[in-house]
């Protein structure tokens, strides 16, 4: 064999194993990028959630809303899809055009693709401290600190049972071609052993992300509001 036909044999390898191997590689380097990059506006979406929780006394609505204004840079392309403005493009000009188009596509895929679970504090927490009012059985927020005592149910002081404590999940698109595909099937596959959450996540394209944050509240949580 000659020298060119032994270059010309290398050239068919390299374009055999980048096709196979390196393309696939690197569509998923910057799959894995854009999903750190959700992960971290889903922390900063939950913290937000948990702060406007902590001082709405609990109450789910103002909860979901802040995590609606959270998750809206995450939907900056459906804007873009209308305004043909993205968050590459954005100025002091059309920057309320772009993130209003971003919070309305946040609204409507929100309901759908995310949920906000409390963990504290939990129906024991209000068995122990509560105070019934008008608003409804409280816990009120006022002289934490003067006593310390432990709950019988929850095994918690006041001040414990009043950490606003949430679990925010949300199903985050994929949108890198082909590694997509082969993301998705992995995960959904019988043998995964995922849950029936996430693969409803799976068949509709996307992926769960997980966030926590835990916040003092601010305003006696209301049990009526919050559970």
């Amino acid at each position: 064999m000659n020298l060119r036909s032994r270059r010309g044999q290398g050239t068919i390898e390299f374009q055999i194993i980048s096709v196979l191997v390196l393309f696939p590689l690197l569509m998923g380097v910057i799959q894995m990028g854009l999903l750190v990059v959700s992960k971290n506006t889903l922390n900063v979406a939950a913290l937000g959630a948990a702060r406007a929780g902590a001082a709405s006394g609990g109450d789910q609505d103002a909860m979901k809303a802040a995590l609606v204004v959270g998750l809206a840079p995450l939907h900056a392309s459906s804007a873009k899809a209308v305004t043909g403005v993205g968050m590459g493009d954005i100025t002091s000009l059309n920057y309320p055009m772009v993130m209003g188009e971003a919070l309305i596509a946040s609204k409507l895929t929100n309901p759908l693709f995310s949920t906000i679970t409390v963990r504290n504090p939990t129906a024991d927490a209000f068995a122990d401290f509560g105070v019934k009012t008008k608003l409804g059985t409280i816990i009120p927020v006022t002289n934490v600190y003067d006593n310390a005592a432990v709950g019988a149910r929850s095994r918690q002081t006041r001040a414990d049972a009043l950490l606003l404590k949430i679990d925010v999940r949300y199903c985050e698109e994929l949108v890198i071609p082909i590694i997509k595909d082969l993301i998705l099937a992995t995960l959904n596959s019988p043998l995964s052993g995922a849950s029936a959450p996430d693969r409803v996540c799976y068949v509709a394209g996307r992926v769960p992300l997980t966030s926590q944050s835990i916040v003092r509240m601010t305003v006696a949580p209301i049990r009526e509001k919050l559970l």
